[in-house]
């Protein structure tokens, strides 16, 4: 029974989104974009939300202000419509069709398979009656209509059947492994220990507390002392007054139980005293062991799946923990909910897992590339080349395209010349020549990530910018913003040699390639190009003309590279 779409509309800073839901989901997109507002989105109508009505899952700052002038009073009502839909017809079980369905039954059949669907929609607004915010929340037939008052009482149901366990970016070890935690309470209040080893333990801590008492000699007149109280309050005929070295009873020493982990040094040293990576690894595997015992025993259902909802599972971890992490969030049994800014996480996760939530003019939208986007050989190409290699390009609000490692080099140091910092505005270079432009393009449309091209002139240049002219979004078509071609130049280098760095490549050249290359003398038509042929390597006279622009200033940026990078920025800015 999976969740497969949500549906949020004026909720915070969101006006409206619909997102669809795999069997494992990956949240990305930069701060306050509404990762962690789409998770509470859920924790609300599956956890908080109670078919008594008692309370509200929501208050008055989750409501949506579209204005400097809004205010509870006149902001749209919250609405969420969560969906968990059957991938083929008669896929949900017996036990799901008997509990959900029936005599006040919330499963609809949904033409033309029949295939069964339930739909929960919450509403929530501020009522000028009571001054405060009220939620309602109704069940939906196939057309979409609200079902009948007396069908919800199906929500706790559903909320058994698919429970929602939401785990925060903030993990305090300390305060998940007290015996308050939502996950460590279970294993100290839970005990397995049978009366008679109870009694027995409980004996042997008495002794052991004795001995204690007996040898530390101060505790003895601590005693006698607070004993006096008993002249002064009636307190009973027993000795009033115990100094406890340990817990007295089983129930007290399993409520202080604490975990400790070695050192470096071998030193025992109490979990809260570790680095926060050790402390956030330690509160997932805790989270992952209370999915794994916990939750049948609880929900007593067979059908019993959890949605697990997490927010950054990364936080202060090594990257080489954060892939060996997904092992374990990849085999949790339920569905899983992942926000992340990790790209080591992105390299371990299905493409299409991916959702990209980002705002463009304004509004909140989604991103999200098909299983049937790419070929299954380009896919692998592009896990390959940008997924499992450098998966922090698809948190970039633009891409910037050049044929090769040469174009990626010179962009970002001209951009240093310009004065301009492509990391801040989110723009990020890639090289597609190891790829297919196309099918680069076709990712980064898919997850509503802008991108400006640079092409050579030649041939190949124009194929290349005849993919990328198909492939713009724009409505009406402007070639010009997405891509820009090296004026009467095959190739970078010539286009660079006459546009005022003929003179870096003439001293960088090998000597021994310019006396076997150079024919021509300085001012041929032909001298250029040979001196091109004397350079060591193309990246080695990238880095070297890059030197050549910091030092002669922002007029020495080629006029090409100076427009792809300025337009590559106001494409991030459009973001």
């Amino acid at each position: 029974m999976l969740l497969t779409g949500l549906k949020i509309e004026h909720y915070r800073g969101i006006k409206a989104l619909e997102l669809a839901f795999g069997n494992t989901t990956v949240l990305i997109g930069e701060n306050n974009c509404g990762k962690t507002s789409v998770l509470h989105a859920l924790r609300a109508c599956l956890h908080t939300l109670r078919s008594g009505g008692r309370g509200s899952p929501f208050d008055e700052f989750d409501l949506h202000f579209d204005s400097r002038a809004a205010d509870p009073t006149t902001a749209p009502p919250i609405v969420m419509t969560l969906r968990f839909e059957e991938q083929t017809p008669g896929e949900w079980s017996e036990e799901i069709e008997q509990r959900l369905g029936g005599d006040a039954g919330v499963i609809a059949l949904v033409p033309p398979d029949d295939r069964s669907r339930v739909e929960l929609r919450v509403s929530a607004e501020y009522s000028q009656v009571t001054q405060d915010i009220e939620t309602t929340f109704d069940f939906l037939d196939a057309a979409g209509n609200a079902l009948p008052a007396k069908n919800r009482g199906r929500l706790s149901t559903l909320q058994q059947l698919r429970p929602l366990f939401y785990l925060s970016a903030l993990r305090d070890a300390g305060k998940e492994f007290s015996r308050h935690s939502q996950f460590w309470s279970p294993f100290v209040k839970n005990s397995q220990i049978d009366e008679a080893a109870k009694t027995a333990i409980e004996a042997q801590l008495e002794d052991i507390n004795a001995r204690i008492i007996e040898a530390h000699g101060t505790f003895k007149g601590v005693r006698e002392h607070l004993a006096k109280v008993q002249e002064l309050v009636a307190l009973g005929n027993q000795d009033v007054v115990s100094v406890d070295a340990v817990p007295a009873r089983v129930f007290d020493m399993l409520n202080r139980t604490q975990v400790s982990i070695a050192s470096a040094t071998g030193a025992r040293l109490p979990i809260g005293r570790h680095g926060e990576g050790t402390q956030s690894l330690t509160v997932l595997m805790l989270f992952d062991a209370f999915l794994k015992s916990e939750l049948a025993r609880k929900q007593g259902m067979l059908q019993s799946k959890p949605i697990v909802a997490m927010e950054e599972p990364e936080a202060h971890l090594h990257p080489n923990a954060v892939r060996a992490l997904w092992k374990t969030i990849r085999d949790i049994d339920g569905q899983k909910l992942i926000a992340t800014h990790s790209g080591d996480l992105l390299s371990e996760v299905d493409l299409s897992a991916i959702r990209r939530i980002h705002k463009s003019r304004g509004q909140v939208k989604i991103g999200a590339v098909t299983e049937t986007l790419l070929k299954p050989r380009d896919q692998r190409k592009f896990d390959f080349l940008v997924r499992r290699t450098r998966g922090e390009l698809l948190f970039a609000r633009c891409w910037l395209l050049g044929e090769g490692e040469t174009e990626a080099i010179l962009f970002a140091g001209a951009a240093e010349a310009l004065g301009l910092d492509l990391e801040q505005a989110g723009v990020r270079c890639l090289e597609y020549r190891l790829g297919d432009i196309g099918w680069f393009l076709d990712v980064a449309n898919a997850l509503g990530i802008s991108w400006h091209c640079l092409t050579d002139a030649d041939t190949q240049g124009d194929r290349d910018a005849k993919k990328a002219a198909d492939r713009i979004l724009d409505k009406p078509k402007r070639p010009w913003r997405h891509i820009s071609v090296l004026a009467n130049a095959a190739s970078i280098e010539p286009y660079l040699a006459a546009n005022g760095f003929l003179d870096v490549y003439e001293a960088i050249a090998v000597p021994a390639k310019r006396r076997q290359t150079l024919q021509s003398a300085p001012g041929d038509p032909e001298y250029a190009e040979q001196i091109i042929k004397c350079i060591p390597d193309k990246p080695s006279a990238a880095y070297a003309v890059v030197e050549a622009m910091r030092e002669r200033g922002p007029a020495a940026v080629p006029k090409v590279l100076r427009s792809a990078i300025m337009k590559a920025m106001a494409l991030a800015r459009r973001q």
